[in-house]
């Protein structure tokens, strides 16, 4: 386990209150380890960045001793450092598809419970109009599905958004959780779908994905032949982001219960006192004011 690893796990759990937010939402998730799930995650993602280092400065070793020769030694050391050159894209490639494989299912898993959890305990809002919260209760409180125009169709990501949105969860998530999901698991259907090297007509479209969508530049890099895409990356900074997303949605979700908490508690005293003063109106009693 690395130093900077460390310094991640220390820095996410720094506020007090952010603290109490993610123990509550870890309490409603309590059938599931996350924490170790989490461990395991970051610690893989940290081996393979590791191992992506010594590759390069390996490449980067090799370059510098080819320049000490002119012979046929030379000759041999180019063939290695393109070798490992070329083997780099790939290497490249494997951890870029084992973070999406381990972060698109995390997540999703996480939500599916959440929602399954907080069904247990909340109904689909009173007088709420969207069209999620007009359909029967299991699909309402399935993320699967997204519903529009009276219909249902199969959308994790929206299913996810809109779902958050019809309980009022969407104000404790992270503003930019939409673009998250969509750019991570977009991601993950092409690369588990169609490999490293996917068709052309796919590399375009995600390409394409990028631009029309306005995801950060800086969240997916891409290796090219010919002067066209040839194999797109997720890149650490999106990988971290990732999994600063999943933090943001525990420590939300804790708050949301909280506020959920306090609000059900204020509601019961309410009533509470409603029916204290009817009592005290059925016995002739006239509250002072």
């Amino acid at each position: 386990m690395t130093d900077d690893y460390l310094r991640k796990s220390e820095t996410a759990e720094s506020d007090p209150f952010d603290i109490i937010n993610r123990h509550r939402a870890l309490f409603l998730i309590e059938e599931y380890d996350l924490e170790a799930q989490l461990l395991a995650i970051r610690g893989l993602v940290n081996r393979n960045s590791e191992s992506d280092k010594a590759l390069a400065e390996g490449i980067k070793a090799l370059g510098a001793e080819i320049r000490k020769h002119t012979d046929e030694y030379a000759d041999y050391l180019q063939d290695s450092w393109i070798d490992h050159l070329h083997g780099s894209v790939f290497q490249d490639a494997a951890h870029s598809m084992s973070a999406a494989g381990m972060l698109a299912p995390f997540i999703e898993s996480l939500f599916v419970t959440i929602f399954a959890r907080l069904r247990a305990e909340r109904q689909p809002v009173d007088g709420a109009s969207d069209d999620r919260a007009a359909t029967l209760h299991d699909d309402f409180w399935n993320p699967h599905y997204v519903f529009e125009g009276g219909h249902r169709r199969r959308d994790i990501v929206k299913g996810i958004i809109q779902l958050s949105e019809s309980i009022g969860l969407t104000v404790y998530l992270p503003e930019s959780l939409p673009n998250t999901l969509s750019a991570l698991f977009e991601y993950r259907n092409k690369m588990f779908h169609n490999g490293f090297e996917w068709p052309m007509v796919e590399r375009e479209k995600f390409g394409n994905s990028i631009r029309q969508n306005q995801w950060p530049s800086e969240w997916f890099s891409q290796s090219t032949s010919g002067g066209k895409p040839w194999i797109f990356y997720m890149s650490p900074e999106f990988i971290q982001h990732c999994l600063a997303a999943i933090d943001e949605v525990l420590n939300g979700v804790g708050e949301y219960l909280s506020r959920s908490d306090n609000a059900t508690l204020d509601r019961k005293a309410q009533l509470r006192d409603q029916e204290a003063q009817k009592q005290t109106y059925k016995t002739g009693d006239m509250p002072i004011v």
